[in-house]
């Protein structure tokens, strides 16, 4: 991973500290907000979320793992 990278997911998971009810409540809002758009973008957009958080959230990043898994 490149450093910059590493410092940009620091960031985001600081970022959660400051966030009413961290991770799981963040993923909830994530997941409706998603489940009113169907668009990733847009969940990105309303949640002010990099994509690798969204798409973690969303579940489409354990489906991606599962799916290589099985390669």
């Amino acid at each position: 991973m490149v450093a910059s990278r590493v410092d940009e997911e620091i960031s985001i998971l600081r970022s959660w500290r400051r966030m009413p009810g961290g991770y799981d409540a963040i993923s909830k809002r994530v997941n409706v907000t998603y489940a009113e758009t169907g668009d990733i973008r847009e969940t990105m957009r309303e949640m002010r979320l990099p994509f690798d958080v969204v798409w973690e959230m969303v579940g489409f990043r354990d489906e991606m793992d599962w799916v290589e898994a099985q390669d």
